[in-house]
C-alpha cells in the first residue's frame, strides 16, 4: 500500500481505513488465468521484477479477484464497496457465442458488486440478432448506474446515483458510461440508444449527491483516463473518480491538487484497483495500490474454490469434442484450446502507435485477399500471449467478433483523409474530444509519419505504401472487415464509400489469421516502427518513457512532463442541454 495522502495531495498520518473501495475493470470476458504485458516506467510500475524495460508474465483470472474480495472483506475492520466499470461482456470466444451470458454466474454469485456502469464493448452484443446490452445488465444483481444512457426515445435507462451508508457517513456513488458509442459500430446503438456527452453531467450528478446528504462522492465511469483527468481538473464536486476504458494501470494515483480530486484507472482482465479511505476531522484521506495478479506475487492469493469452479462450468462447452456453437452465419466447432500456431515473440497490444498482434492481423487480411494494403482499428483489448503455442481461444481473445471480412477499391486521398480524422480523434488537445483509442493499424508494408502537435487536418506527414508515397487520386485495392450496420460501402470504420467492395460472409477476422499461421508459423512479430512520430513525438509505450501511460493526453504531471498535455486545456465551463435534476438523475439509497 502507499502510504497515507490527504486527497489535495499533502501527507496524512498512519492510521486504520474506515473504508475500502476495490475497483474492477475491463474484464474483457477473462474468466481464467492468461498473460499480460507490464512496462518498467520510472513514474508508475507495478512491484515485479523486470529483465528489461518490459515483461510478459502469467496472471490470474476472476477467482482470484473473489479470493482477494474475499480478503479485504474479512481481514480489516473497514467496510468494503465493490464497484465494477464495464466491459465485462465482450472480450473471447465464449462471450461472443453466448451474447455476454457467460459471465453472468460469476458476477453474480461470486464477484457481487455493489455498482455496475456499463462500459463500451457491452453494447457489442446488439449486432447479434438475439443480442441485448440491456438484457445483460438487468440480469446483474446490483444497482446498473448510467446518468448519461437513454433510450431512442431519450429517457433515462438506469439511475445515475445511489448512496451506502459506511463507516457511519453517506457515500455518494454516479455512474456515466461511455460518451463515445454512437461513433462505434452503427448496430450498436443506431435506432437504440442515445448517449448524453456533456461532462457537466457528472458535476451535476455529484451536486444532487452533496445536495442529498451525500458526505463523500465517487465518479465511476468507461470513458478513458484522459477525460477523467480533464473532468477532476474542471469539477470540484467530486472526490475520487474511478476510470476506465483506456486499460491504464496508474500505479501511483493522480492528484489534482487544485480540486481536491484522486483519479484512478485500474487496469484491465487481471488487475484489481484498491483504495482505503479515512475519514478524520481535518479531511479525508487515502491510500491506494493496484493489484496486478501476476502468479507468485505475494499479494496474488489461491484462486476461490467455489468461483473457480463456476468457471469451469461455464466454459466447458467451448472444450469438448462435440462443441459447436453459432452466431449469425458464423460456427464455432473446435475446442478452445486447439493449437493454430506458434509465436517465437509474445505478442500484445498494449502500446499506442504500433502493436505486433495488429500488424500480424493486417499482414493476414492482405495475403488473403492479395491486396495493395490492409487496414484495421487500433484494437487495444486482449491480454498478451508469450512465446510459444497459439490457440483457437488465444485468436478469440484479440479478435472476439464475427464480423466478416471484406475488400474494396480506394483512391489514396480518401486513405488519407481518413487517416487524419482518427488523428483528430488521437492527439486533439481538447480531451473531451479524444472518441478512439489507438493509432490506426495496417499491414507492415504501411508506413507512416506523423506530427501530433500539428493542427487538425496536418498530423499526417507522410504515409508510404511499399515504400512509395501514397498517391492522393491512384487506387489501392484494401483489405478490412464489415462493422455491423455500416454502409454498404463502408468499410473497417474508414467512413467513406468504397468501390467495388466484396464481403465475405461467414469469414471472420480469426479465420484469416488461423490460415495465415498455418503457413508462417512460427510468427515473429515486434514493433517494427511503422509509425513515426516527428520531434519529440509520442511514445508507444510507457516503457519509452517518461511518460507513465499509452494514451496521450493524461496530464499527470500537469503539462510539463509531455509534450501532448502540456496543450491541455486548463478549465472550461461545458455546456450541456437543461434538464431538471430530477430528469436527470434517480438515487437510491443502500445500507
Amino acid at each position: 500500500m502507499s502510504d497515507w495522502r490527504q486527497f489535495d495531495g499533502r501527507p496524512a498520518p498512519d492510521g486504520e481505513a474506515d473504508l475500502t473501495l476495490a475497483h474492477l475493470t475491463d474484464l474483457h470476458g477473462q474468466l481464467g488465468p492468461s498473460h499480460q504485458v507490464y512496462y518498467d516506467n520510472p513514474h508508475s510500475r507495478p512491484d515485479i521484477e523486470f529483465d528489461g524495460d518490459q515483461t510478459v508474465r502469467p496472471v490470474r483470472g476472476i477467482a482470484t479477484h473473489v479470493a482477494k474480495l474475499s480478503e479485504l472483506q474479512s481481514g480489516g475492520d473497514s467496510d468494503l464497496l465493490t464497484l465494477a466499470s464495464g466491459d465485462t461482456f465482450h472480450g473471447t470466444a465464449e462471450t461472443t457465442y453466448t451474447n455476454g451470458q457467460v459471465m453472468l454466474d460469476p458476477l453474480n454469485e461470486h464477484v457481487e458488486p455493489d455498482v455496475y456502469v456499463p462500459g463500451n464493448w457491452d453494447f457489442g452484443h446488439e449486432a447479434a440478432a438475439d443480442g441485448s446490452a440491456c438484457e445483460l445488465f438487468d440480469a446483474i444483481d446490483a444497482p446498473v448506474l448510467a446518468c448519461n444512457l437513454r433510450n431512442d426515445d431519450g429517457e433515462l435507462l438506469y439511475d445515475g446515483t445511489i448512496c451506502f451508508e459506511r463507516a457511519g457517513i453517506s457515500v455518494g456513488v454516479v455512474g456515466m458510461t461511455n460518451v463515445y458509442i454512437d461513433q462505434m459500430a452503427p448496430a450498436f446503438h443506431e435506432g437504440k440508444y442515445q448517449f448524453d456527452k456533456a461532462p457537466k453531467l457528472l458535476d451535476d450528478a455529484a451536486k444532487a449527491l452533496r445536495n442529498k446528504g451525500a458526505d463523500f462522492v465517487v465518479a465511476v465511469t468507461e470513458i478513458g483516463l484522459p477525460w477523467m483527468v480533464q473532468a477532476a481538473k474542471d469539477f470540484e464536486s467530486i472526490d475520487l473518480m474511478l476510470s476506465a476504458h483506456t486499460h491504464e494501470y496508474t500505479h501511483d494515483p493522480i492528484v489534482i491538487e487544485q480540486t481536491g480530486t484522486v483519479v484512478v484507472e485500474s487496469g484491465m482482465g487481471e488487475a484489481l484497483g484498491r483504495i482505503d479511505v479515512r475519514f478524520d476531522p481535518e479531511g479525508a484521506a487515502f491510500r491506494h495500490v493496484l493489484y496486478c495478479f501476476v502468479e507468485g506475487h505475494e499479494y496474488t492469493p489461491d484462486p476461490d474454490l467455489e468461483t473457480r469452479e463456476t468457471i469451469k462450468q461455464v466454459r466447458a462447452p467451448f472444450f469438448g469434442d462435440d462443441t459447436v456453437h453459432e452466431r449469425g452465419d458464423v460456427t464455432l466447432d473446435r475446442p478452445l484450446d486447439t493449437v493454430v500456431g506458434e509465436t517465437d515473440r509474445p505478442l500484445s497490444r498494449q502500446s499506442f502507435l504500433e502493436s505486433a498482434w495488429n500488424t500480424l492481423f493486417n499482414d493476414a487480411l492482405r495475403e488473403y485477399f492479395e491486396t495493395d494494403l490492409a487496414v484495421a482499428h487500433g484494437f487495444r483489448y486482449g491480454q498478451a500471449i508469450p512465446a510459444g503455442e497459439i490457440t483457437l481461444g488465444d485468436l478469440y481473445t484479440v479478435f472476439p467478433m464475427t464480423a466478416p471480412v471484406a475488400i474494396g477499391d480506394a483512391w489514396g486521398q480518401q486513405l488519407q483523409t481518413h487517416m487524419e480524422r482518427y488523428l483528430f480523434n488521437n492527439f486533439t488537445p481538447h480531451v473531451y474530444g479524444q472518441e478512439d483509442g489507438r493509432v490506426r493499424s495496417y499491414s507492415s508494408n504501411v508506413e507512416c509519419v506523423l506530427d501530433p502537435t500539428a493542427k487538425r487536418g496536418r498530423r499526417l506527414v507522410e504515409m508510404r505504401v511499399d515504400g512509395d508515397p501514397i498517391e492522393a487520386g491512384e487506387t489501392y485495392r484494401v483489405a478490412t472487415f464489415r462493422r455491423p450496420g455500416d454502409p454498404d460501402r463502408d468499410l473497417g470504420g474508414c467512413g467513406f464509400p468504397f468501390r467495388n467492395v466484396r464481403v465475405e460472409s461467414g469469414t471472420i477476422p480469426v479465420d484469416i489469421i488461423e490460415e495465415y499461421l498455418a503457413a508462417h508459423s512460427p510468427v515473429e512479430y515486434d514493433v517494427m516502427g511503422l509509425v513515426e512520430t516527428v520531434g519529440d513525438g509520442a511514445q508507444n509505450t510507457p516503457a519509452d518513457g517518461p511518460y507513465p501511460y499509452i494514451q496521450p493526453g493524461v496530464d499527470y504531471a500537469d503539462g510539463t512532463e509531455y509534450i501532448q498535455t502540456s496543450m491541455i486545456p486548463r478549465r472550461f465551463d461545458h455546456a450541456v442541454t437543461c434538464r431538471t435534476e430530477e430528469h436527470q438523475f434517480g438515487t437510491e439509497t443502500r445500507e
